[in-house]
C-alpha cells in the first residue's frame, strides 16, 4: 500500500512539473520568434497581421499597425512563398528581460518556373513585455538567394 502511494506521488509530481515545463517552453523567446515565423508563412487574410502584431514591441508593432490591409496582403498573401526551416543557431542572454536569438531561415520563393531558394541570417532581440516575450527588433546579417530553374553559363 505504502509503495503504490509513493508511485502516485512520484506520477503526480511528474505530471505537474511537465505541465509547468509546457507553459515555459510556450512563451520561451525562441518559441515566440517561431510561432511569429509559423504564423508569417502560413497567412490567409488581414486577421493573422493581429496574430502576428500580439508577438511585436516597440517600433517593429509600430511598423506592422502603420502597413495598410493592401500593403499587407500583398506582402504576405499575394507573395508565394513556401517555408522551409527555422534553425536558431544561438541564444545569448543580454539580461532577465532581454534574448538576443541568431537564426537562419530558409524558403523557397517565387512561380514554379522562376523558384528560387532564399536563405537568410538574422538577428532577433526579443524582450518581455506586457507579461510575455515579444520581438522587438530583426535585423538582417546575411541573405543568400538561389534561382532553381535558371540556366547559367560559366
Amino acid at each position: 500500500m505504502m509503495r503504490s502511494k509513493w508511485v502516485m506521488m512520484i506520477l503526480v509530481g511528474a505530471i505537474h512539473l511537465s505541465g509547468c515545463t509546457e507553459r515555459t517552453l510556450d512563451n520561451s523567446p525562441s518559441k515566440v520568434l517561431e510561432n511569429y515565423i509559423k504564423t508569417s508563412f502560413s497567412v490567409t487574410g488581414i486577421q493573422d497581421k493581429h496574430k502576428m502584431e500580439d508577438l511585436l514591441t516597440g517600433d517593429t508593432k509600430s511598423r506592422l499597425m502603420s502597413w495598410s490591409d493592401e500593403q499587407f496582403l500583398k506582402a504576405f498573401v499575394e507573395v508565394k512563398r513556401t517555408f522551409q526551416s527555422l534553425k536558431i543557431l544561438e541564444t545569448k542572454k543580454v539580461n532577465d528581460q532581454e534574448v538576443a536569438l541568431t537564426y537562419e531561415l530558409s524558403y523557397q520563393e517565387g512561380p514554379a518556373d522562376k523558384l528560387t531558394q532564399v536563405s537568410q541570417r538574422k538577428l532577433c532581440t526579443v524582450v518581455e513585455a506586457e507579461g510575455s516575450w515579444k520581438i522587438k527588433e530583426v535585423r538582417s546579417i546575411r541573405e543568400s538567394i538561389e534561382y532553381l530553374k535558371e540556366l547559367s553559363l560559366p
